[in-house]
């Protein structure tokens, strides 16, 4: 157990997190371009997000379980490869087919990332700093996503989103290497070098583990589809410019990320997970209904939407920091992220098509995404109420 926290090791974790975000981010932006110059059609652009998040829905778990096998530090090392690679394919894609296996690629790096650091982060901390410790991690979506987009509005009139693909890759490729230098000294689980299904099992048995999952699917499915379709709809529905609605954009994602802190700080003072998960989704749900139905002013309506993305952050930190608690011991922690990694992954995966889909069945109408939206989140609340039962049975 570690008596005294190396902040070095959490920092640089935090950090590679935030680069390998980028990959999440760098897409809406560059929407409006793939879709003119690669001839994609809404749905199709939905795609491009989406399968970024194919593989992880699928075999999170598998990523946790092999993380656990082949060490934390190289699984991280790994997935910068797999980042690096798939933006290079992506970078030259000629057509839909190409870009599409290149954020595959970028998916596998994402997911090895999200699933083997959090292990780092819980192994370089002290007890008493491991709840802020995963706070902290769990700014690296929102924050990565909106960085990506604030270059992005500078980038992409300058070099393309081709360029942008290239220097996003470039930035992991770098951090792969600063994170590999400064994780040296971190006393990691050892590698137990046979798969093990029973530890497996273990971890899929524990009701909490799928309820943060779920819960995290819920949110995921609402935050992404915003932050997805938000420049697309602005620009349609207000006619703003690619670059004015990619900083309106990234304002409302990086709001999260305070969200996030205030998350960490609130369970470090005792509020129950359960509650945040349940608070989070219920404000979420409400706040996405107004700003979406047009019942509201414009200004409002944007204002509406920085409450959802804030009180949204609430729910990761929760989620995150709940996987040390409800995993069956510290061996299973990587199966435990890699479970609840699948959950965000799905809910990115199913989440921008479907609201795209209710979206061009209207006509156009970005009105219509408020009903799947708020059917998400009142799933959101209902698992956060599961999770407060559970943790206070326990």
């Amino acid at each position: 157990m570690t008596a005294r926290t190396n902040w070095g090791a959490v920092l640089v974790s935090v950090a590679a997190g935030v680069v390998a975000a980028l990959h999440v981010g760098k897409v809406p932006p560059a929407i409006p371009l793939l879709r003119a110059e690669l001839s994609l059609g809404l749905v199709a652009g939905g795609w491009v997000m989406s399968m970024f998040n194919a593989l992880g829905m699928l075999t999170g778990i598998g990523f946790g379980l092999f993380t656990d096998v082949a060490g934390q530090r190289r699984m991280a090392f790994l997935g910068f490869a797999a980042l690096l690679l798939g933006g290079l394919i992506g970078a030259a894609a000629g057509g839909a087919t190409a870009l599409l296996a290149g954020r595959f690629l970028e998916g596998a790096g994402f997911i090895a990332i999200g699933v083997s650091l959090p292990a780092v982060i819980v192994a370089a901390s002290a007890p008493a700093d491991r709840r802020f410790a995963l706070s902290l991690w769990a700014i690296y979506t929102p924050a990565g996503s909106a960085a990506a987009m604030l270059v992005a509005a500078w980038a992409q009139p300058a070099f393309g989103w081709r360029g942008l693909w290239l220097g996003v890759a470039a930035a992991g490729a770098l951090t792969a290497l600063l994170f590999w230098r400064m994780t040296r000294g971190v006393a990691l689980p050892r590698p137990s070098g046979t798969p093990a299904l029973g530890m497996v099992m273990e971890t899929v048995r524990q009701p909490g583990l799928w309820a943060l999952a779920l819960a995290f699917v819920a949110y995921v499915f609402q935050w992404v589809s915003l932050m997805v379709w938000l420049p697309s709809s602005l620009i349609d529905t207000h006619h703003l410019t690619p670059a004015a609605a990619t900083l309106l954009t990234a304002l409302v994602v990086f709001v999260n990320v305070p969200g996030n802190i205030a998350g960490g700080w609130l369970m470090q003072r005792g509020v129950p997970r359960g509650w945040l998960i349940a608070a989070a989704s219920a404000a979420m749900g409400v706040s996405a209904a107004l700003a979406l139905t047009g019942a509201v002013p414009d200004l409002l309506r944007y204002a509406l939407c920085l409450a959802f993305s804030f009180c949204g952050g609430l729910l990761p930190a929760a989620c995150l920091s709940g996987t040390a608690v409800h995993a069956p011991s510290p061996r299973h922690i990587g199966l435990a992220n890699g479970l609840v990694v699948q959950g965000s992954n799905l809910g990115q995966f199913v989440g921008p098509p479907l609201i795209a889909a209710a979206v061009a069945l209207a006509g156009g109408n970005w009105q219509a995404a408020w009903l799947p939206m708020a059917l998400a989140a009142a799933a959101g609340v209902a698992l956060g109420l599961f999770v407060l039962r559970l943790e206070r049975r326990a």
